[in-house]
């Protein structure tokens, strides 16, 4: 178990850890998360049944495009903006104005950037549309669909610097709602337009497209209402009613007076350079935030670009590498489309929890550094690296021991099942890796992150490209589950600092039910009844599952693994602060 210097008991500690922000905050973005991809999930099928096949596939292949534009002038920038916003120190009342200030600076310098590189990505995409998807894409037809996408990309920018805004304020609700808001208005408009205007399938496909954008300039409304509300309620609160709150907030006079009350006139010209004092000070101030948000937002923003390309790259290089090992042309594509469109989405669906936490963790972690509170940060480094550990650990159980019922059962794919058993490994390393990213980028060390996906990422090539076309899918599957695990090793060679271990509750103990499991469940599932029939089968398998959650979590309550009533008997070491 991760251990922190306090002496309270485990209990009093986690009840405290679920009233704090961050948690708050990861349960309601998870819960969105949930009701998005439920939505999307119901959108899909209805979209695949309204357009066909073939012209979703090709509705599919902008992705890409888009998931490599919104890196270049959103992602980056957002994250940069939850960081820095979350890093401002706050000592007394009478500093509120200042950090307002500060973070209104953080904000409008991210979504000037996030803005101009939006209109150049989408000038550029619509006048070289024919082009990307014709040599990028493949795929001529994909060339009215890039056009109307390009559209979207200033509200997404508008958005996703808003949401970074509110991250860093630890104001999860309404990124969530914006997140809620953008899929049901997506979804309102395309099955509105195809209802009750009869045109063919392929105009139907342009609707997709079209609500797309819809949702984006939905959602970049309300966040736009949201965020004036904000700002409004700052005022109503921390201005004076007989003082404008310009004079307060937006002008020179929020600064220091450094005037003299008296002054004689040989002092005319020491009191003008002290006039001209705040000015200054204030330019300077513009200039260091803006340099420190730009460099921290090319940083984050180079490390998830090479992520973007390579995992759009993955649709090429997969494929082709499956050729040259002796697959023919439609079986390399059905078993890519096998693996990154069934296996792979299951196995992160639970990730929808860690990547909710790490959104949370990450201005929590900045704050905390800002303000030198190591001992805050050795508490977030632990119970989250914890808890992720339990996750991981859970899911490797479930996607163990019924991958393949979810194979064929839920995707009636034999194959689809394989690779999910196979991916199971993965899921300790891979949210663990995402909790561990967040907290490093929360230090602001956002290079150590970029260096260790660079290491990742090129064993992952490294498996494209040498061992698959020589031991086929396996290889893949075995270099991504390798490149995961360096990543999180090296993750926490960094945080060891941060860190401290009591192996046997940590992993021994899980590990321990995980192997009884895989032998206890066959023997268990032996006695209950088989049904024929696919809906029966399922339940069953929701009935399995619920017995393995209970069984788990019992264990780990029970063990002392995740909580206890009293004081831990074990040893606590102390930390260097």
């Amino acid at each position: 178990m991760f251990r922190t210097q306090s002496a309270v008991p485990e209990m009093e500690l986690f009840m405290r850890y679920l009233k704090n922000q961050v948690i708050q905050g990861t349960l309601i973005l998870t819960i969105a998360g949930f009701i998005t991809r439920l939505i999307g999930f119901v959108y899909r099928v209805y979209l695949s049944d309204t357009i066909g096949s073939r012209l979703l596939g090709v509705y599919q292949l902008i992705f890409p495009v888009y998931g490599i534009c919104f890196t270049i002038y959103a992602s980056g920038i957002q994250t940069a903006i939850s960081q820095k916003i979350a890093s401002i120190t706050e000592d007394s009342d009478a500093s509120v104005i200042k950090r307002h200030k500060k973070e209104l600076s953080y904000f409008k310098t991210g979504l000037f950037a996030s803005l101009f590189l939006a209109f150049v990505l989408s000038f550029f995409v619509f006048g070289f549309a024919d082009r990307i998807a014709s040599h990028l894409l493949l795929e001529k037809s994909c060339t009215v669909y890039l056009k109307i996408l390009c559209t979207l990309f200033p509200f997404c920018g508008i958005s996703a610097c808003i949401n970074g805004f509110f991250y860093g304020k630890k104001e999860a609700k309404y990124p969530a709602v914006s997140q809620i808001v953008e899929q049901l208005s997506r979804v309102f408009i395309v099955i509105l337009l195809c209802t009750f205007l009869p045109y063919s399938a392929l105009i139907k496909s342009y609707f997709a497209v079209c609500g797309l954008v819809f949702g984006e300039i939905m959602a970049s409304v309300y966040n736009m209402i949201r965020f004036g509300l904000a700002q409004k309620e700052f005022i109503k609160c921390h201005s004076d009613k007989n003082t404008p709150f310009h004079t307060t907030v937006f002008s020179k006079s929020s600064f220091p007076d450094t005037t003299p009350l008296e002054t004689e006139p040989k002092t005319k010209q020491k009191l003008s350079r002290s006039l001209s004092f705040p000015a200054k000070a204030m330019l300077k101030q513009k200039h260091t935030i803006k340099n420190s948000l730009l460099f921290l937002a090319i940083t984050l923003t180079g490390t998830k670009l090479i992520l973007s390309i390579l995992h759009s790259a993955e649709s090429v290089f997969i494929p082709a590498a499956l050729r040259k090992y002796g697959y023919s042309a439609a079986n390399a594509l059905s078993t890519y489309g096998i693996l990154s469109g069934v296996a792979l989405p299951f196995i992160l669906f639970p990730s929808a929890i860690t990547n909710s936490f790490a959104v949370m963790l990450l201005p929590s972690i900045a704050q905390a550094a800002a303000q030198k509170k190591r001992e805050t940060i050795q508490k977030y480094v632990s119970l989250s690296g914890k808890y992720s550990l339990y996750l991981g650990y859970f899911f490797t159980c479930i996607f163990l021991l019924f991958g393949q019922d979810f194979g064929t059962l839920l995707f009636q794919s034999k194959e689809a099942g394989l690779y999910i058993r196979w991916l199971s490994f993965i899921c300790p390393a891979l949210y663990l890796s995402t909790t561990f990213t967040s907290i490093i980028n929360g230090l602001g060390s956002t290079q150590i992150t970029f260096f260790i996906t660079i290491i990742s990422l090129g064993i992952n090539i490294a498996s494209l490209v040498f061992f698959v076309p020589v031991y086929g899918m396996k290889a893949y599957l075995a270099g991504s589950i390798l490149s995961d695990y360096i990543m999180v090793l090296f993750e926490y060679i960094y945080l060891h600092s941060y860190i401290r271990i009591d192996f046997c509750k940590t992993f021994l103990f899980p590990l321990l039910f995980l192997i009884l499991s895989l032998l206890v469940f066959p023997f268990i599932s032996s006695f209950l009844p088989i049904k024929v029939s696919r809906l029966h089968r399922i339940a069953m398998l929701f009935f399995k599952l619920l017995l393995l959650g209970i069984g788990y979590f019992g264990f780990l309550i029970g063990s002392g693994c995740l909580v206890s009533g009293k004081k831990s008997s074990c040893k606590r070491e102390k930390f260097d602060t």
